[in-house]
Formats: structure tokens, sequence, C-alpha cells
């Protein structure tokens, strides 16, 4: 199969492999073997950065087999904007969702209520709409931590 791209549909492409190269590897301590085929794409995409005018934007480094986006390229780029916007949306939401299932854990303890799965699931929704809004009225400024276990303290 061959695929014909102009020059900005390139530069577009790009930009959402990086993106996806971020959010599958951006993490990583050392390669993994789970994540090869996706960084062997990304490779064979970016090795036409020349032919597709990204000269400027992309640079080919011999000695590490792996290509770089230029900081001017970074700054400029929608994308990193992108990662911007999803990593503050997953923060709050991964917050407010994962202290909705603290509490909701600990009323049921407190309580000895069992809930149907119906039950849990709204429940757990109105916890986590109430942690939204207070997140959003007051950003982190009303959290603060009660306790800290005893070995973390410095």
């Amino acid at each position: 199969m061959k695929i014909n791209f102009t020059k900005k549909e390139y530069q577009t492409l790009v930009e959402m492999l990086l993106v996806g190269d971020w959010i599958i590897r951006s993490h990583e301590e050392g390669p993994q073997a789970e994540t090869e085929p996706y960084n062997a794409l990304r490779k064979k995409v970016l090795s036409h950065y020349k032919e597709m005018g990204m000269e400027g934007d992309i640079r080919y480094d011999a000695q590490d087999d792996e290509y770089y986006e230029s900081a001017e390229y970074e700054a400029r780029a929608a994308y990193a904007r992108f990662l911007g916007e999803y990593d503050e949306r997953m923060f709050w939401s991964q917050l407010a969702d994962r202290l909705a299932a603290r509490d909701l854990a600990a009323d049921a303890a407190a309580t000895g209520t069992v809930l149907s799965e119906q039950q849990r699931f709204v429940r757990h929704f109105e916890i986590v709409d109430g942690y939204e809004q207070e997140f959003a009225e007051n950003d982190l400024e009303n959290l603060r931590l009660v306790s800290e276990p005893t070995s973390r303290r410095h």
C-alpha cells in the first residue's frame, strides 16, 4: 500500500505521532519490547522529514538512530499545547476520580452499606461532581493532607 501525503498532511501526521509517542513512551525508563512497534513506525514516518520540508524541525542522530524535534519546533508546534491541555484535564479528572473512589470505599466501610453496581456508579459520579466543582472554584487551595505515614516524613 502506498499513501501520498501533502507536506502539510505529513506535518500534521508528524504532530499526531509525537503526541502518541509522548503518551506511549514518555515515562519509559528504557526501551520496552511492547512499545517498539510504535517506535519503529514513528521512525519510519520521520525518516521522510527532509523530503517533506521539515529539515529545521526534525533532526536525525545516526549514533542513537533516533529522530528529535528541534527546540524551535517544539515551541511553535500546536501539539505541545494539546499535550499540556491533556495533562491538565487528566490531572483533575484522575484526582477527582481517585478521591471519589476512596470516599466511596470509606463510606461503605464505615456504614457497612452494600450498594448495587448501579448505586455505586451513581454515587461515585455524584462524589466526582462535587470534587470537580470544588477544584473548579478553589483549585488545590482547600486540599490538605490530614495524616502522613511516618516513613515519609523528613
